[in-house]
C-alpha cells in the first residue's frame, strides 16, 4: 500500500489545476455588496479624493494607503477605503 504513495503524488502533480476562463472572469467582475458595512452611499466616490468623503465615513471605517499596514481580521461591518498615494479612492470593500 505504501509503495503507491509516490506514484499517486506524481499523478497529482501532473493534474490540470488551471481555472476555466468563464469562472475567473465572473469572480473578478462580481459586484461588491457594501450594505453590510454602510458603504453604499460611497460607491460612486471611486476616483474622487478621499478628503471629500472622509468626514462622513461610517464609524468603523478605515482608509488604507498603498504602503499602510492593516490587520488581517475580517469585520463585515467595517468599510475599507483603499486610496492611491495621492489620496484618490481606488476601491471600497467590507471587511
Amino acid at each position: 500500500m505504501h509503495r503507491f504513495i509516490p506514484i499517486l503524488a506524481l499523478l497529482a502533480a501532473c493534474a490540470d489545476t488551471s481555472i476555466p476562463e468563464d469562472v475567473s472572469s465572473i469572480s473578478e467582475n462580481a459586484p461588491v455588496d457594501l450594505a453590510f458595512c454602510k458603504g453604499e452611499p460611497f460607491a460612486d466616490s471611486v476616483g474622487q479624493p478621499v478628503s471629500s468623503i472622509q468626514a462622513s465615513l461610517p464609524e468603523r471605517s478605515r482608509v488604507l494607503g498603498p504602503d499602510d499596514i492593516a490587520t488581517q481580521d475580517y469585520r463585515i461591518d467595517r468599510l475599507n477605503v483603499y486610496v492611491s498615494g495621492s489620496g484618490v479612492i481606488q476601491r471600497l470593500s467590507c471587511g
